[in-house]
Order: structure tokens, then C-alpha cells, then sequence
């Protein structure tokens, strides 16, 4: 299968988006509906990562969680081939923002479907950064079921 070009910037739009499941819960510190939303990302066909966004209903505070498994997919791979990247989403100053942190302790680097989960000194500043932010873009732009997120202010 197919892995991201590391040779530069790709544009988002490169990429579609297959929504796969929808799971609701609730947010413990302020009783809020929570919703997590995943699917994957492909790119001519092939399928390049994997991806969970998660955030608590009518509470753009709280901000939102997307997660990414970035790597080899397909029959013949395995976790051993793909790794963790977390972004955190928040309104700052009526804008909406992405930050890279640091992927582990997020649902993502649970080791079940990626071997590691890299720290935000392993992106930022690397080649792998502006391939990340095309995946999120993609993502932001591409799923309908983030109309809530989109729509924060």
C-alpha cells in the first residue's frame, strides 16, 4: 500500500475521506454529550491513514481531539507499520487552530492498531508536518459528520 510522499507539501485535496463508525458518551466534567466520529483517508486508492475526532456536543471550550494512524496499510501490514499523531483543535480568538502534541496517552496510541505514538518534536519542523496538516485538512474539510466543529466560533 501506498504511503505518504515525504518530497513536500501535498494538497488536501488529494485525499477522500470514508467515514466508518460514530460513537456517542459523555463528558465527565460537564455532564455533555460526547461524540467520536473515524474513518479513513485514502489517496489513489490506497488507504493512508486512519483517523478519530472526538469532542463533547455544544461545547466549543472544550475544543476537539483528532487522531491519526499514519503508515502501511493493507493485507500484509501490521501496527508494527504505522504510528500515532495527535492534534488538538480549539477556537482561539474566534479562529479555529490545530496544534500538534504529543500522540501518547490519546486513543490512538492505545497500540492496537500502531506500534508508536510520536511526540510533537517528531513533527513539527519535520517533513512529516506539512503531510499531516493536508491529512487534517482533509479530514476537516471532508467529513460532513464535523459540521458542529466547523461551525465554532
Amino acid at each position: 500500500m501506498s504511503q505518504l510522499p515525504n518530497d513536500g507539501p501535498v494538497d488536501w485535496r488529494s485525499f477522500e475521506v470514508e467515514q466508518s463508525g460514530t460513537s456517542n458518551g459523555h463528558c465527565d466534567c460537564c455532564g455533555s454529550t460526547t461524540k467520536r466520529v473515524w474513518g479513513l483517508i485514502h489517496r489513489d486508492g490506497d488507504a493512508v491513514a486512519a483517523y478519530f475526532v472526538g469532542w463533547a456536543e455544544q461545547r466549543p471550550d472544550h475544543g476537539a481531539s483528532f487522531d491519526l494512524i499514519l503508515g502501511r496499510w493493507g493485507a500484509s501490514a501490521t501496527k508494527q507499520d504505522r504510528y500515532a499523531v495527535a492534534l488538538d483543535y480549539r477556537i482561539v480568538e474566534g479562529s479555529p487552530q490545530f496544534m500538534v502534541v504529543d500522540a501518547q496517552g490519546r486513543l490512538a496510541s492505545d497500540g492496537k492498531l500502531a506500534n508508536s505514538a510520536l511526540k510533537q518534536s517528531e513533527i513539527i519542523g519535520t517533513p512529516l508536518a506539512p503531510q499531516v496538516f493536508a491529512l487534517i485538512d482533509a479530514i476537516y474539510m471532508g467529513d460532513p459528520r464535523l459540521d458542529e466543529i466547523r461551525a465554532w466560533q
